[in-house]
C-alpha cells in the first residue's frame, strides 16, 4: 500500500491484527534492482559478533567433526596447524565379580 503514495502522502485508516493503522510516507528512496543479500558477508558478520571464545569453540568443533585425510609425508608438518583435539579416552573399569547367593545349593 505505501508504494502508491508519494513523499508526504498519508493513507486512509486500515484494520490490521493489532488494530487500526495509518501510514505516512516522509521520504522515498530509489531501490536497487541488484540483490543485496550476500551469504558470505552474513556468515562473516555473525562470526565477528561472536565472542572470541565462542568463535574458537565453534571452529574447534568444525575441525573435530570434519574429515581430512593427510598424506603421511605431510602429517608431521600439518597436524599442529589443524589443532585437532583427540576425543577423551574412555576409562576402562574392571568387570564386577559375581556375588555368590547365600541360599544357593551346591
Amino acid at each position: 500500500m505505501p508504494r502508491r503514495f508519494k513523499a508526504g502522502g498519508v493513507s486512509d485508516p486500515f484494520k490490521t491484527d493489532e488494530g487500526y493503522e495509518i501510514i505516512r510516507v516522509d521520504a522515498r528512496t530509489a531501490g536497487s534492482s541488484a540483490a543485496s543479500f550476500n551469504e558470505n558477508q552474513v556468515r562473516e558478520a555473525i562470526t565477528a559478533e561472536r565472542s572470541p571464545e565462542a568463535r574458537e569453540k565453534y571452529l574447534q568443533q568444525l575441525r573435530n567433526d570434519g574429515y581430512v585425510k593427510i598424506a603421511e609425508s605431510y602429517r608431521e608438518a600439518v597436524e599442529p596447524l589443524l589443532k585437532i583435539v583427540p576425543p577423551a579416552a574412555a576409562t576402562r573399569r574392571p568387570p564386577k565379580k559375581d556375588k555368590k547367593e547365600k541360599n544357593s545349593k551346591p
